[in-house]
């Protein structure tokens, strides 16, 4: 009996580690966004494709190009003429998963997926911050 349930914890383990890696691999990467918009992306200066493909955000770039170097934001504030966008670090993960925690016990022991009820905002260490003043970059705070 004991073999059986042993068994059958190793095959839920592993339902959710593919589940895990599936959805990481969904988090798409700067080149993948460019692929996606390609004709957009060869239609800016190079200093925006430079920055594009490195993943950065500069003064002076558009939603439209920011977009593609960061991906959607974890949230979106106004405020008074600034569009404020938030990119959690932990926003790929968390974000498709509803900012689900995610956590595994040690060896073969139980497996937990919760969702949390409550609002946790993240150091500033994990959080980065992108100002649009007038539909144009104005600042860019990001995260190392």
């Amino acid at each position: 009996m004991k073999t059986k349930n042993l068994v059958s914890s190793r095959r839920h383990v592993g339902l959710v580690l593919s589940l895990l890696l599936l959805l990481a691999g969904c988090t798409a990467s700067p080149m993948s966004r460019i692929d996606s918009g390609r004709a957009q992306y060869e239609s800016w200066p190079l200093e925006v494709q430079e920055a594009v493909l490195s993943g950065q955000a500069k003064p002076g770039m558009t939603p439209e190009m920011v977009e593609m170097a960061l991906g959607k934001p974890s949230e979106i504030i106004n405020r008074a003429s600034d569009e404020v966008w938030v990119y959690r670090k932990s926003g790929g993960l968390g974000n498709a998963l509803g900012n689900s925690g995610i956590s595994l016990g040690t060896g073969i022991g139980p497996v937990a997926v919760g969702t949390s009820s409550g609002r946790r905002r993240p150091s500033n260490a994990d959080e980065s911050e992108v100002v649009f003043h007038n539909g144009i970059v104005s600042r860019a705070d990001l995260a190392p």
